[in-house]
């Protein structure tokens, strides 16, 4: 079976690498176990669509619209997977919204693009139950809206098993990104007097100052930069506690990666995927101080977890997320086998 990913254009002129790319190249990467090809259209050269069996969207935009189109040219079904962090719902006024037909004034309008790109496609993909209590709020038929889980890229191999494990707080992130929450967290572990290492991309020089000036005051305070995928997997195993007090967050995916290393986790209820950690972590108000203090606590407070959680690992796997996601292709196209609809 042939699948073909599209991704949002503007990931060509992006300064970063997408985390939607990456999630898509890692997806692609598991398909050939279950005798599935990806491919990849780009915008220079021809591309025929049928010669393929699934059409796979990620994000969504009025630049959608044809490609859903000259699929369905071909009877090719869609699936789309549209990628909506939000800390809540869109709830009553995004169902409303996504109803007033702007595009008869010439105008566009981004809950009624995806409204209606959801009811064009065979099938709509979320990645928690969040997500899909989002997209629900906008979609006319909500059972089209499936979960598949994303995944970790990692191996066994990468993880310690023989760690020392030390009572502090690791965070990692693009530090200086306002939702990421860092300053409060800073906050906290000074009030709590307990070690916090911080990791990650800081590309405001303000903020930078600022951390520079917190570590020189607060011995327990670390900022040890950008680090190494090796370092990443030392940092995780070692601290007793990962939190990540986003005031919100698509999906935590390097708070899975904390949680398989065998670290506490602090999320907050703006997060998506809370679900994928069985109720095994604190969750807390990221707009309160005293609650994130609360989670972090409690995270402290629990026995250590010595080692890697391996059954979390297996379930948060590229495997597991893969096959969840060839049982979506095989039951929009049952009769097609192999590569390619030629087949």
């Amino acid at each position: 079976m042939r699948i073909a990913y599209v991704f949002d254009p503007a990931n060509l002129h992006s300064t970063t690498f997408s985390g939607v790319v990456r999630q898509g190249l890692t997806w692609a990467a598991g398909l050939p176990d279950f005798d599935m090809e990806a491919v990849f259209p780009v915008v220079h050269e021809t591309f025929d669509w049928s010669g393929c069996d699934v059409l796979h969207l990620f994000q969504y935009g009025s630049w959608a619209e044809a490609i859903v189109a000259a699929a369905k040219r071909y009877d090719i079904p869609v699936v789309l997977s549209p990628i909506v962090d939000r800390s809540t719902p869109y709830g009553w006024r995004g169902r409303i919204i996504s109803k007033i037909p702007f595009e008869k004034l010439g105008l566009r309008q981004r809950h009624r693009t995806l409204s209606g790109l959801m009811e064009a496609c065979d099938a709509v993909l979320a990645r928690s139950e969040l997500e899909k209590s989002s997209l629900s709020d906008l979609s006319s038929d909500p059972g089209n809206i499936e979960i598949v889980r994303i995944s970790i890229d990692c191996s066994a191999e990468v993880l310690r098993p023989d760690c020392i494990k030390v009572p502090r707080v690791f965070h990692m992130s693009h530090l200086n990104q306002e939702r990421k929450n860092v300053r409060a967290l800073i906050a906290v572990c000074e009030k709590l007097d307990v070690p916090l290492r911080l990791a990650g991309k800081v590309s405001d020089a303000g903020f930078s100052s600022w951390l520079e000036g917190k570590c020189k005051a607060n011995p327990k305070l670390e900022y040890i930069g950008t680090i190494t995928e090796g370092q990443k997997w030392e940092e995780m195993s070692e601290a007793s506690v990962f939190s990540l007090p986003s005031l919100n967050e698509g999906i935590g995916l390097v708070a899975l990666e904390a949680y398989v290393a065998g670290a506490h986790i602090v999320l907050t209820d703006r997060t998506g995927g809370i679900e994928y950690f069985g109720g095994d972590i604190e969750i807390c108000d990221p707009a309160s101080n005293a609650d994130i203090s609360r989670c972090i606590s409690n995270a402290l407070s629990k026995p250590m977890h010595y080692g890697p959680r391996y059954d979390a690992l297996k379930a948060f796997s590229n495997e597991a997320s893969v096959g969840r996601l060839a049982q979506v292709y095989r039951r929009l196209a049952p009769t097609l086998q192999g590569s390619g609809r030629q087949s």
